[in-house]
C-alpha cells in the first residue's frame, strides 16, 4: 500500500469563522466534533463553531472525562498525533514522526512515518493509534503496513499490539471492557475488503466480528456497550448497519441514503449522527437520526440534515461526548 504524501494537506473548501451557524438550528445533547478542509469543529447546543486546527487537523478523539481531545496532524510526508484541552488550546505533541530533511524530497520520505485515527483507553491514560513501525523503504519507497501501537499520555510509542503480513490496519474503539479492541482490517490486494474484527489484548488474537458483512467499516459503539453501528456496502451504495456488541443476529439497516458514512451514537443512546451525501450533490454533510428499541432490534427514524454543503470529512469520523 502506497501513503507516500509529499505535499501539506490543508487548502480546499473555504473555512467559515467560529461561530458562523450551521444550516439548521437543531439542537443536540453534549458536543459533536467533526472535520472540515482540515479544521476540527464541534456542534454544541444549536450552533457550530470552529475549535481548532488551520488546515493541519483530522481524525478528533474526545477523552473518556471530555476535557481533552487527541487529534492527527498531517504534514509534508509523515503524520502525528497532538493533544489539545476542551476549548481546543494545545497541550502537547505525543509523537515525533517527522524528519527534517527537506520537503518534498526522497530523503524526507525515507526518515518519516504516519500515524492515523487516535482511539482512547476507557481509563483515559492512553491511546491506541494506526501507524507505522519503519519509515518506508525500497526504491522506489513503498510504506511499511500500518499496525496498531499503544500511545502513552506521557508520550511514546509502546510494543506494538497487532499486525499481520500483507494487512492495513484503520479506525480502530476500545470495547467498555477495556479488554479488546475492534478494529477495521483490509489484505493488500486488489480485491482486498475491510472487515471488522476483535482484537484480545490478553492473547493478543484477532477474528473477524460475528455477523459483520464485509466490507465494513467506521464502527461507532452505543453507551451502554449494547449495540455496534457500522457502515458497509449495500449494493451500489453505503449505508449504516447495527448489530448487538455481543455477537450474532443480522445487520439492521439504520439509514437509506446510500452514501451514509462515520455513526456517532448521541451520550444518551437515543440519537445517532452521521456524514452521507445526498441525492445529485458532491459532499459529506451532517445528520441526525432518532434510535428507537423495539422488539429486540434498533431502528432509526427519518434523518434530519444539519449543515447544507459543508463538504465534511468522512474519513475523520464523527465524535459525539457529553
Amino acid at each position: 500500500m502506497m501513503l507516500l504524501i509529499l505535499v501539506g494537506c490543508g487548502g480546499g473548501t473555504p473555512v467559515p469563522q467560529a461561530g458562523t451557524p450551521a444550516a439548521n438550528t437543531t439542537s443536540l445533547a453534549g458536543r459533536l466534533l467533526f472535520v472540515r478542509a482540515g479544521v476540527i469543529w464541534q456542534w454544541r447546543g444549536s450552533a457550530a463553531q470552529a475549535l481548532l486546527g488551520d488546515g493541519n487537523a483530522w481524525q478528533p478523539a474526545l477523552a473518556p472525562d471530555g476535557r481533552r481531545i487527541a487529534y492527527v496532524r498531517r504534514d509534508n510526508s509523515f503524520s502525528d498525533v497532538l493533544l489539545a484541552d476542551a476549548s481546543g488550546a494545545p497541550l502537547g505533541q505525543l509523537t515525533t514522526n517527522g524528519s527534517r530533511q527537506p520537503p518534498n524530497s526522497l530523503a524526507r520520505v525515507y526518515e518519516s512515518t504516519w500515524a492515523f485515527y487516535p482511539t482512547w483507553a476507557p481509563t483515559g491514560d492512553r491511546l491506541v493509534v494506526t501507524g507505522q513501525a519503519v519509515p518506508p523503504s525500497g526504491d522506489p519507497p513503498v510504506d511499511a503496513n500500518l499496525g496498531l501501537f499503544e500511545l502513552s499520555v506521557a508520550g511514546g510509542y509502546q510494543p506494538m499490539l497487532y499486525a499481520a503480513p500483507n494487512v492495513q490496519v484503520g479506525r480502530s474503539l476500545y470495547l467498555p471492557d477495556g479488554q479488546r479492541l475492534l478494529f477495521v482490517r483490509s489484505p493488500n490486494s486488489a480485491d482486498g475488503q475491510q472487515q471488522l474484527y476483535l482484537l484480545d489484548l490478553d492473547t493478543g488474537a484477532a477474528e473477524p466480528f460475528a455477523a459483520a458483512p464485509s466490507p465494513s467499516y467506521d464502527p461507532a459503539i452505543s453507551p451502554d456497550g449494547r449495540w455496534l453501528a457500522f457502515a458497509a456496502q449495500d449494493g451500489d451504495g453505503t449505508d449504516l448497519f447495527a448489530l448487538p456488541l455481543a455477537g450474532g443476529g443480522t445487520p439492521l439497516r439504520l439509514s437509506d441514503i446510500g452514501s451514509a458514512r462515520a455513526p456517532a451514537f448521541s451520550p444518551d443512546g437515543r440519537q445517532i449522527a452521521f456524514l452521507a451525501i445526498a441525492p445529485g450533490e458532491g459532499g459529506f454533510d451532517l445528520w441526525v437520526a432518532d434510535l428507537i428499541e423495539e422488539a429486540g432490534g434498533l431502528r432509526a427514524t427519518t434523518p434530519r440534515r444539519l449543515t447544507n454543503a459543508w463538504h465534511l470529512d468522512a474519513d475523520s469520523g464523527l465524535v459525539w461526548g457529553g
